[in-house]
Parts: C-alpha cells; structure tokens; sequence
C-alpha cells in the first residue's frame, strides 16, 4: 500500500473536510495521520475516516493541548523522560492517541520514544557537512565527542523507555493494536540502531514492530552516525512499515525524487507488503503526485521476478 501524511497539507488546511479531499485527490490509496493535526481538524475528519481508514497514525495525534501545529514535533513530554509523572503522562496521552486509533480503526500506531538528556551537538556536525568537512578528521571527532556525552547518560533513559513499552505492549494486545518504534533524525533520540534490537529482545513476540524513516536514515548516514541501509538489513524481520521523503542536503521531507537519495536502491530493499507512506513538507501538488508515480513505478518493477 502506498498512502500520503497529512503532513503536507495539515498546516495550510485547517477545515478537515477539505484537508481530507485535498489528499484523496492526489490518487493515493490510503492517508496517514501526522502529529501536526489539531482535535477540530480531527473531529471534522472523523466521518470520512470511518468510511476510509487511515493506515497509520503518529503519536500524539491530536498536538497536545497547549501545543501549537509548528510545535508538535518537538514533543513536551517523553515516554524516554526520568520524571516519572511526565513519563506517566506522556503513556497516558498515548493512550489516548491508541483509542483514536481504535475508534477509527487504524491498524498501527507509530510511536516517537523520546531522548537522552545531552548536550545537543548536531549543529557541529551540521556545519562541518555544510562547509564540506565531511571526510575531514575534524567531522570524526565531533561524532565521536557526541556518541560519548550520549552514551554516558542513555542507560536510564532506555530503561524508561522499556518501562513505557512494558505498558504501551500490554494495552496494545488487549487493544489488539500493532505498535511501532521509529528511527529518528537526531543523535540523541531514541531509538538509536543499537537500541533498536534492544527493545526487541525485550519485547520479542510482543504487538510492536519496527517503523523505518528513509529520510531520517540517510540523515544519520550524512552526518556520520550509522550507514543508512544497516537499520532495514538488521530489522527486517520487525518492519511493519516505512516513511518515504527526500533529502536536499541536510534539508528533509521532500517528495521523492526531488532531492539527492537512490530511489531505485531503496525501493530494492523494500518488501511489497510493507507499508509505504510519504512524508513531504507543504508544497505544490504537482511534485507530490509526481512523487507517488514514481513510487508506484520502483514498487511494480521491485516486484518483477528476475528472468
């Protein structure tokens, strides 16, 4: 299946109704609810989406209160968080975005973890890429200075996150809902790919699976944390399903084909039943469905047995 976020047009459009046509117009077959959708956009949405599904949703949906559109994607509150009453309320608002899920039946719900509390180091890493330092020994050092200050601190902020799974897990069976972790662009988020098959050996068997970023693998990969094709080699085994955008140099969510990633590669390492939904920042709607078609291209032609 092939869907769009309604990323690309939840901030342009706040009337549900004709957010909800906008994306249906685009000719995709399915829509995946983002974290940018406010309770009334959700409210109007939900007579359409009780007649037409979405395939996903991105925890927390509805923004939480108090939290604008343009705030939604740095969450408030962590499930990673060593507060306990933040973490328990972060699992609480969870909660609710699985209900949602239910009410619409919506089959997976895509969960961000949260961080280690460090020193934030991307910005070095970032200029040196943007200055073409990036094979220079001055990137090493800074990625390597970063992966120490993470490593230092994550041990507690895994163990919150395994204890917010622990709970997540179990509502999610009785919900009989699947569950899935996400890479994330940053360093210091969680889940990095060792922590990946950490919580899996914790959780193996369990509702959860593994939610692949394309976007934000090669994110990684470019400012020297983990090669991108390692996360899809390593979890296949777990992937419910993946979040398709391009990258113009360190600038993400572009559609597909626009931006400096090898779609083809990816498409090849992409198995036919797994969910693939595009992710794109607002723009024309030309680009996105030019996008889907080549989508729907590299997907027919994975598909094609060798002769």
């Amino acid at each position: 299946m092939l869907a769009i976020s309604t990323m690309w047009n939840a901030f342009k459009q706040q009337d549900g109704a004709v957010l909800f046509d906008e994306l249906k117009e685009l000719g995709f077959e399915s829509i995946e609810l983002s974290r940018h959708l406010t309770p009334d956009q959700i409210e109007q949405l939900k007579p359409y989406l009780r007649e037409n599904p979405p395939c996903s949703i991105h925890n927390f949906c509805p923004i939480l209160p108090g939290t604008s559109q343009a705030e939604a994607e740095k969450d408030k509150i962590l499930l990673s968080s060593l507060n306990t009453d933040e973490r328990k309320e972060a699992i609480r608002r969870t909660l609710q975005t699985m209900e949602l899920a239910v009410e619409l039946e919506v089959p997976i719900v895509v969960l961000h973890l949260g961080e280690v509390d460090t020193y934030d180091r991307s910005y070095l890493m970032r200029d040196l890429y943007n200055y073409g330092e990036r094979e220079f020994e001055a990137f090493d050092q800074k990625v390597a200075e970063a992966t120490e200050w993470r490593k230092r601190k994550e041990a507690k902020h895994q163990d919150a996150v395994l204890r917010s799974l622990d709970e997540l897990n179990e509502y999610a069976l009785r919900m009989e809902l699947c569950i899935a972790i996400e890479n994330r662009p940053n360093y210091y988020q969680i889940p990095n790919f060792d922590e990946v098959g950490l919580f899996f050996e914790q959780f193996y068997g369990s509702p959860m699976r593994y939610w692949h970023d394309i976007g934000h693998a090669a994110l990684q990969e470019k400012l020297g944390m983990c090669w991108a094709d390692t996360w899809l080699e390593q979890y296949a085994e777990h992937l419910v399903g993946v979040n398709l955008h391009d990258l113009k140099g360190l600038e993400a969510y572009h559609p597909p084909g626009t931006g400096d990633l090898e779609w083809d590669e990816i498409f090849e390492q992409l198995l036919s039943d797994v969910l693939k939904v595009l992710e794109i920042r607002p723009c024309e709607a030309e680009p996105v469905i030019e996008a889907r078609e080549l989508c729907e291209s590299l997907s027919e032609s994975s598909e094609q047995p060798d002769v």
